[in-house]
């Protein structure tokens, strides 16, 4: 019985296979689209995007293949945690790019190694309403009969008030699994009975050790019934 997470950090606490610390940490709907072909062996990543689409190919400075490590973990995997934070898509090429590898914060760091024809020519687009439903349906298309959930960021306010970008991804991607009979997470009403200053770090995009232990608790709690009925 195999969990198998696609997202960041935030849901790092959670019992899995480990197979986003292997690879990467996704964002956007397409970059996870573009991971399981990856992994299904569907989607060749030449160089130098099998390094600028995985974060951790940009930590180690290493071009990621495909093996037989990583395919075993992906289709042996029963549930899939899905984290989508974002609306963004980084593209170059046709491939989705992790955003760490053209951040202009970054400048140095995990963008060192990258080809100067990407970092001044690389796209960035904000995804539909209507292209986020469809990739989702898509998502759940390629990893049937497998289970997925689905996880939102954490519905942070800013000065009093939500953060509008998130906020509406968040409403979203609710109405979104709510149509389609998808399982949904809002960790905002998980962890509802802490203020956010105890479970959200200053920068508003990060769990408190509280934050990510209650969340993660939470969701191993919530997954377990599925995994016994394997």
């Amino acid at each position: 019985m195999s969990v198998c997470l696609f997202g960041s950090c935030r849901i790092n606490g959670i019992d899995s296979n480990n197979l986003n610390n292997l690879i990467n940490y996704t964002h956007s709907t397409k970059e996870i689209i573009q991971l399981i072909h990856f992994l299904n062996g569907t989607l060749t990543i030449p160089e130098p995007y099998n390094m600028l689409c995985f974060r951790t190919a940009l930590f180690e400075n290493k071009h990621i293949h495909l093996n037989f490590i990583y395919n075993r973990l992906f289709i042996d995997t029963d549930v899939f945690v899905i984290e989508i934070c974002s609306r963004k898509k980084y593209m170059h090429n046709g491939f989705y790019l992790h955003h760490l590898c053209v951040d202009k914060r970054f400048i140095g760091y995990t963008n060192a190694h990258v080809p100067e024809d990407i970092l001044n020519n690389f796209t960035i687009e904000i995804q539909s309403d209507e292209e986020i439903e469809n990739d989702i349906l898509e998502i759940q298309n390629l990893l049937y009969p497998r289970k997925i959930i689905i996880v939102s960021h954490f519905n942070s306010k800013q000065n009093g008030e939500y953060i509008f970008s998130r906020n509406n991804l968040i409403s979203l991607l609710e109405n979104i699994c709510k149509k389609n009979n998808i399982m949904f997470i809002n960790p905002t009403n998980v962890l509802s009975s802490f203020s956010q200053e105890e479970v959200i770090t200053n920068d508003l995009g990060h769990y408190t050790d509280l934050g990510l232990r209650e969340i993660s608790n939470y969701i191993n709690s919530y997954i377990q019934p599925f995994l016994l009925d394997i």
